[in-house]
């Protein structure tokens, strides 16, 4: 135990290093790979935690015995963001938060590991795990700048780089394999890059396609400009989008009325609005043409 202890107390800050690492490139993971929208309170949190990636290994490469004091400022704020954003998200302890008015919900579930194991709670665990190993070193005298013997120890480049390039080595190889998925590629294509309908098929308003190759190039543009809301397979999201495919007001709208829906959007004060979000025009997309468009409602008319 005392082996233990000791080694603890030496590589607290390495553990911190590497949890601030993996938080900050699996939350790149999730919102570029997976394409899962952060909310308002994901970005405070990623406000929080990034620096800290470079902060703590720059304290360590110059072996500054005040880096715990720069970084639980930031783990322990982070530490409060990401426990109320839990909180928020599985109790109804918060039913009346005004977080998240606009845009991705506050509350959405995008994974719920195990039950319990959601996005915050990870970035909780993360910032937990960065605040214990900062006191500890801060407990101990970590990092110090000379060896028991009194020599200067060289800056620590080799552990450092290890922790960094480890952590990137893996996640690089997650965004390849990620980057490879057919839906995940084509939700990750260039957001503002318009896929243009087929040359030569017809898309007309009365919902009747001539070349289904129309089908797979809606597919596509809804994966990029509406998967995020509303779901990669159209069925909507939980506090976020509505369900599409299926749906009665698929049903009950033609082409045309959907295209005038979809161009003109919905405002928080908008009547026919049940989600409490706002829906940009366009879908935030206002290079789509009408027939980008039509060709997207199309494919969420396929059964």
């Amino acid at each position: 135990m005392e082996r233990i202890s000791s080694w603890l107390n030496r590589n607290s800050l390495y553990i911190a290093l590497l949890a601030a690492w993996i938080a900050m490139c699996g939350s790149l993971y999730f919102s570029e790979v997976r394409g899962y929208a952060p909310c308002v309170l994901c970005w405070y949190q990623r406000i929080l935690m990034y620096p800290l990636a470079g902060v703590i290994a720059i304290g360590l490469l110059r072996r500054d015995g005040n880096l715990p004091y720069y970084v639980l400022p930031f783990s322990l704020l982070g530490l409060g963001v990401s426990t109320y954003h839990y909180l928020l998200e599985k109790t109804d302890l918060f039913a009346g938060s005004s977080f998240c008015a606009q845009g991705a919900s506050c509350t959405t579930q995008w994974i719920n590991w195990f039950g319990f194991v959601t996005i915050p709670f990870l970035a909780l665990t993360a910032f937990l795990l960065i605040t214990l190993m900062s006191l500890i070193a801060l407990l101990n005298g970590e990092p110090v700048a000379e060896d028991e013997e009194g020599d200067a120890l060289r800056m620590p480049w080799l552990q450092v780089s290890g922790v960094v390039i480890g952590v990137l080595a893996v996640f690089t190889a997650l965004f390849i394999s990620g980057a490879q998925d057919p839906q995940v590629a084509a939700a990750e294509q260039n957001p503002f890059a318009t896929l243009s309908v087929t040359p030569g098929a017809q898309v007309r308003v009365d919902g009747t396609v001539s070349d289904p190759a129309t089908l797979v190039h809606g597919e596509q543009l809804y994966l990029q400009s509406c998967a995020a809301c509303h779901g990669a397979d159209g069925l909507g999201v939980a506090n976020l989008g509505n369900q599409l495919r299926g749906s009665d007001f698929f049903a009950s709208n033609t082409d045309e009325q959907l295209l005038a829906v979809i161009r003109q959007g919905r405002e928080l004060n908008d009547p026919a609005n049940t989600t409490g979000l706002v829906m940009p025009p366009s879908g935030g997309r206002p290079d789509l043409s009408d027939e980008d468009i039509l060709a997207i409602t199309q494919y969420l008319r396929t059964p």
